[in-house]
């Protein structure tokens, strides 16, 4: 599924026609299974034996709550990255709240990991590495470094954009902004 993600991203920054719905769909499906599942991924448990109680014969509650924790906060981070990538207000906000818990988690995971050395934190280490790095990758870009990267073709699109995003209270900057859309849009029909 992270592949898919991954691949719907790098479509809708090359403006393959559906590739913004087919991402917010599939970061969305990800990101609930995360927030729903991730007792059991962590803990190296088949989902179909998700619940069998015989399946966390080899774990304790802690990892299990941990677990939890984690998915939660992986699920906020992969819904800021949404939220980053097309350019939605309050990105920042949900990537920063599921970060904090993920440093955190990091910072017990390998205390324990060091202690332990067991499947369940390279488990952990590899999704905060996935989900943590490009999290916090994407928090620490401006947001109008990607609108500049996204628009590369159109640069005063860009500019336009990045004014609203600066102040998106600008009813006239808005009304711009839909105008210059529209014109765009009509041109590319007449390419087509």
């Amino acid at each position: 599924m992270g592949v898919l993600a991954v691949l719907g991203i790098i479509l809708m920054f090359l403006h393959i026609s559906g590739s913004a719905v087919s991402s917010v769909f599939i970061l969305s499906i990800l990101g609930l299974f995360y927030f729903i599942f991730s007792f059991a991924l962590f803990n190296g448990i088949r989902l179909r034996d998700a619940f069998k109680s015989e399946s966390y014969q080899d774990t304790n509650l802690l990892k299990i709550i941990g677990a939890i924790l984690l998915g939660i906060s992986i699920s906020l981070v992969i819904f800021g990255i949404q939220f980053k990538l097309l350019f939605w207000q309050g990105a920042n906000e949900q990537l920063l709240i599921g970060l904090l818990p993920i440093g955190l988690i990091l910072i017990v995971a390998a205390i324990f990991y060091f202690r332990d050395k067991t499947e369940f934190y390279s488990r952990i280490f590899k999704r905060i590495t996935i989900y943590g790095g490009l999290g916090l990758l994407l928090y620490l870009t401006p947001t109008s470094t990607l609108v500049d990267i996204y628009y590369r073709d159109n640069p005063d699109f860009a500019e336009l954009f990045n004014k609203v995003l600066e102040d998106p209270e600008n009813e006239e900057l808005r009304k711009q902004l839909n105008q210059m859309r529209e014109e765009i849009s009509k041109k590319n029909e007449n390419n087509h």
